[in-house]
């Protein structure tokens, strides 16, 4: 028997509120005179393959012997076990039908109002999709070399997974479990829980959501394996789900995953799991990466057991996929371990177009290679060579080799063709367009973008270099075809982006889930990882939250990344263990605050000198700071044009040129040609992107074209107004569901929450400003209720208009 109901405890409480059912809470909980029934493999309205794991709270008057369950006439009752306390059922619930099932639990025996519930659980096929939309086609590879799991079916299925062993040598390598006697060289490993076990690896793969899982965790053969109700001494009941790097459009099944054979992990006990769409050169669609890997966890969790907690780690792009998991799928991972990371695909995809722009039209503008290396901010003019790897992702006839030549797009000889731009690719998240038929294009948009400004500014371009450069930028097509004119992307498609949480803003999870972040520093190398990337995700966190409390940022010398790296293993374990814990005793603290209040004392921010000296130090831009110093930061072409650090608009809204803001002298001619350049004005970096919202809710899914989000029925209005010669913003919120709901009201000028609002009623705060006078602008109202049984967050965006309360007039 488990040694105790920790594990339900932990994933429940690290879990996020927006994710109901992906654990459950503490046995005992919450169910004295009811039943209290929770999925804790997953949410209820996202079960796949047909079971689920459910756990019943038993109320204290009804003996956990007169429980009886049944589904679909089907007695369950033997299929459910006492755990913990004797007080709480655990069972697996097999054999669904896909979609709607009802699980019914009753209490026998004689008494007043005996307790019953009912719990619709909601069940998808084991390929999927679940949340992703529609299938692309698919090109199979399980049968095939590594794998060799079998036939396919139509979907690349396998019929059963396979289980094999691997040791751990005494000469620290890996190999293959012989048959027989264990063998002579077999080392042994002692896990963070202080057991001393044969260090043998269990190794299971099979298929999942189309793609190829790996489970990894320590087991001797011969002895019990562990399952929902069966601790075993090699398994520290903690997860750890890798992910791999880099970005491509995978049409297959692929051949790699983010690997589970990693001797740090599981030396210490953790099981690892990972599968072929958790790697982005497979697969670069973070909506798949975050379902299979739900679905992969939700068959770990039924087969062996819930996790304590379950930790990501992955570097690069493996970074990117954790990050934007965690802020739009929150649940699924409890911690985000990144290394050499970035916040999201489209911005850095953005850089490697810029970098190609700036890199052809250099060349007619003469620049030297000093010159360029300036307009694009890298250390390095190796660096952009580096983005360029990633922007060939937008261009449509260009296929990875595993789509036949012969099936791929060719604007002229196969029209109808696999397209492999991303738009295509995840045309399930951000839509068709209905003209061409084609997935709306989210092309790098140039149109206002002043490439170079702040060179010309500091006299490294002279005003004829920056104009010729300007000129030579151009754009692309939705063909992936250079183009002499600036191209404008989807604008519905960039808020798509924006809304669903495709561009991160770190304004859904990771408003508390926890992230230790380091970085090996290579800017000088030419290396495309960046450490301004770490600054970009530490000023969007700020500027969504308001502080940084679950983000580390950690740089290090080469020689120290290593170093760096188990601090971060180290840190991230201490900081969820303690959070499971604060959680457990005060179970009235938000996920904020438990995140914020568990973080280990001398966890921080700070970096790594070659030498091995750590120095603590708050991440900043100051070029004074220590770590500054021994690391600086640089920045990327977009923040050379003018615009935010934290590299977060696609799209820049647009001002008039004015000749006498430049501070330097154009020639009439220069500037006639400059205005041609940018007829429409040029960008206004101190205004949002064009689209750029925030996070409508987190667990979005997906149909054919587009997201589909459900809404809660909500009406904000937002007014100024004049006290006494001050301006005041004020902000009403009525509730128009059939059920109470949460309000957040934030403003530039403070911010309110409101629990328990009732149907009908209204939440209203007025905010004032201490100035007389505001300009335009908007509120932010977030509105949490459920809706058809699901957590569901609605976020509304009034506008204000401006007011002059030292002059009462209307402003125009």
């Amino acid at each position: 028997m488990k040694i105790a109901l920790t594990a339900f405890v932990a994933t429940a409480l690290i879990g996020s509120s927006a994710a109901p059912a992906m654990a459950a809470p503490p046995a005992g909980a919450g169910h004295d005179h009811a039943f209290d029934v929770e999925v804790v493999s997953t949410r209820a309205d996202m079960i796949s393959g047909g079971n689920a794991l459910v756990r019943i709270g038993v109320p204290d008057n009804v003996p956990p012997h007169q429980v009886k369950v049944h589904l679909a006439g089907r007695d369950l009752t033997e299929q459910f076990r006492p755990v913990g306390d004797g007080g709480t059922l655990l069972g697996l619930v097999d054999d669904l039908a896909l979609g709607d099932n009802t699980l019914e639990v009753r209490a026998n025996g004689l008494g007043h109002g005996r307790p019953q519930a009912d719990v619709t659980l909601v069940n998808h096929p084991a390929e999927g999709p679940v949340l992703s939309g529609p299938h692309i086609p698919m090109f199979c590879t399980a049968s095939g070399n590594p794998w060799n799991l079998g036939p396919v079916d139509e979907n690349c299925h396998v019929a059963a997974p396979r289980v094999t062993y691997q040791y751990r040598t005494t000469t620290g390598s890996f190999a293959a479990l012989p048959d027989g006697p264990l063998p002579g060289n077999l080392a042994t490993t002692t896990t963070i829980d202080g057991r001393t076990v044969p260090y043998i690896v269990r190794v299971e793969r099979g298929t999942i959501n189309r793609a190829v899982y790996e489970i990894a965790l320590l087991h001797e053969p011969g002895t019990s394996v562990p399952d929902p109700w069966t601790a075993t001494d090699g398994w520290n009941e903690r997860l750890v789900y890798t992910f791999g790097g880099a970005c491509g459009i995978g049409y297959t099944q692929a051949t790699s995953t983010g690997g589970v054979m990693n001797h740090t992990l599981l030396s210490r006990g953790y099981a690892v799991a990972s599968s072929t769409f958790n790697v982005y050169a497979n697969n670069c669609n973070d909506v798949t990466s975050a379902e299979t890997a739900m679905m992969v966890k939700e068959h770990f969790i039924e087969t062996y057991g819930v996790p304590a907690f379950t930790m990501g780690s992955g570097g690069s792009a493996g970074t990117m996929q954790q990050l934007l998991i965690s802020n739009a799928y929150p649940g699924i991972l409890n911690g985000v371990i990144g290394q050499i990371g970035y916040p999201d695909e489209r911005s850095v995809t953005l850089t490697g177009h810029e970098c190609r722009f700036i890199s052809q039209a250099s060349a007619a503008a003469g620049l030297s290679t000093a010159e360029r290396t300036a307009v694009t901010g890298f250390a390095s003019p190796n660096t952009c060579g580096g983005y360029q790897n990633f922007d060939s992702v937008d261009w449509p006839a260009t296929c990875p080799n595993h789509v036949p030549a012969a099936q791929r797009y060719h604007p002229v000889n196969n029209p109808t063709g696999i397209r492999c731009a991303m738009a295509d690719f995840i045309s399930n998240v951000y839509g068709v367009d209905p003209e061409t038929g084609f997935g709306r294009p989210i092309i790098p948009d140039t149109v206002g973008v002043q490439y170079g400004l702040q060179t010309l500014a500091s006299g490294v371009l002279t005003p004829e270099q920056f104009v010729r450069l300007n000129e030579g930028i151009g754009g692309l097509d939705v063909e992936g075809n250079r183009t002499p004119q600036r191209t404008s992307a989807d604008v519905d498609a960039i808020k798509v982006a924006y809304e669903t949480g495709r561009v991160n803003q770190f304004d859904g999870g990771l408003r508390w889930i926890p992230i230790i972040e380091t970085r090996g520093y290579t800017d000088p190398s030419g290396d495309f990882h960046d450490r301004f990337r770490s600054w970009n995700m530490r000023e969007r966190i700020v500027a969504s939250n308001g502080n940084a409390d679950n983000h580390i940022s950690i740089t290090a010398a080469s020689a120290t990344a290593g170093t760096a790296s188990t601090l971060a293993l180290d840190g991230m374990e201490t900081w969820l263990t303690s959070r499971a814990a604060l959680a457990a005793s005060r179970p009235e603290l938000d996920d904020v605050t438990l995140t914020r209040l568990s973080k280990p004392e001398g966890l921080a921010d700070g970096c790594i000198a070659a030498n091995g000296d750590r120095i603590v130090e708050q991440l900043t831009l100051d070029p004074a700071a220590q770590c500054n110093q021994l690391f600086p930061f640089h920045r990327n072409p977009r923040v050379v044009a003018g615009g935010p650090t934290s590299s977060a608009v696609l799209k820049c809204q647009l001002a008039p040129l004015h000749r006498s803001g430049y501070g330097v002298s154009f020639t009439d001619e220069q500037w006639q040609r400059l205005q041609a350049v940018f007829p429409d004005g040029v960008c206004d970096w101190s205004k949002p992107g064009v689209g750029q919202v925030p996070l409508t809710n987190t667990w979005i899914r997906f149909g054919a074209n587009g997201p589909i989000v459900p809404e809660l029925p909500v009406t904000a209005t937002a007014q100024t107004r004049c006290l006494a010669g001050r301006a005041y913003v004020a902000v009403q919120v009525r509730n128009d569901h059939d059920a109470p709901v949460d309000v957040a009201v934030e403003t530039a000028y403070g911010e309110r929450s409101f629990a328990n609002v009732a149907p009908g009623g209204n939440a209203f705060q007025q905010f004032t400003t201490r100035v007389a006078s505001v300009a335009a602008g908007t509120a932010t109202v977030r509105a949490t209720g459920s809706l058809n049984g699901q957590a569901v967050t609605t976020v509304v965006t009034p506008e204000h208009p401006a007011v002059n309360c030292a002059d009462p007039r209307p402003a125009q």
